[in-house]
């Protein structure tokens, strides 16, 4: 049960339940590409609903099982994914800093005297897109520098910065490009972290036992804080 509470559930039932999440994670993710879903102030950049299905992960298997579902995506944007190999490098790496920040979110957020769902949820939320958004930036920095170039990227980005009333010039293309990447991948944790919790707070998701086993979060919640009637609000 440690093993359990600390990374998640390894039998059967949550490998084939993170098989499920990840094809719902690349299908939802084709979606987002169908839909056009993209940040308009830099257009390569695009919110992806596939990630609601690895924070479900998250929450319902645990971190080691959202993890999993992770490579699986980035396996599946290798295979039919845009911008290859770099852009399913890049969604790695957000995903994996995401889930790494969900849990000691998390983890924290459930030493709290009445820490609930919603504790664990907004904890877990903050620090996982501080934890992307810190993380994405290196790999961003090298790409903009030795991959595409400043005046690239300038020259890409100027038309969609000068909408909302920025001009990008040589002196501050790179910070700015780097810091709306990091806005980005805020917002796109944060959303998909908000639809997850609405998902959550579904009765018959918080209450289900797939393999006679409580959701992750809940058993969290119950060895922390059993105490406190308001544990899974």
């Amino acid at each position: 049960m440690d093993r359990d509470l600390k990374l998640g559930r390894f039998d059967t039932v949550s490998i084939a339940g993170t098989a499920v999440f990840s094809a719902l994670a690349l299908i939802l993710g084709a979606a987002s590409q169908a839909l056009g879903l993209n940040f308009p102030i830099i257009p390569y950049l695009q919110f992806d609903l596939g990630e609601v299905a690895i924070v479900l992960a998250f929450f319902i298997f645990g971190p080691v099982p959202a993890a999993a579902s992770s490579f699986v995506e980035f396996l599946g944007l290798m295979a039919f994914g845009q911008q290859i190999p770099v852009g399913p490098l890049l969604k790695l790496f957000a995903l994996l800093s995401s889930v790494a920040g969900l849990w000691l979110g998390s983890k924290t957020a459930s030493r709290w005297r009445r820490a609930g769902l919603g504790g664990i949820v907004s904890m877990g939320g903050s620090v996982g897109a501080l934890t992307r958004a810190a993380v994405i930036t290196l790999p961003n920095f090298f790409l903009i520098v030795f991959l595409y170039s400043i005046a690239g990227i300038e020259g890409f980005l100027k038309a969609p910065f000068a909408a909302i009333g920025i001009v990008l010039t040589d002196a501050n293309a790179l910070a700015l490009v780097l810091g709306f990447t990091a806005l980005f991948n805020v917002l796109q944790l944060d959303f998909v972290v908000a639809v997850s919790y609405l998902v959550l707070r579904v009765p018959s998701v918080s209450n289900v036992k797939a393999g006679g086993k409580a959701p992750w979060f809940t058993m969290v919640l119950r060895a922390n804080s059993a105490e406190s009637p308001d544990s899974l609000r």
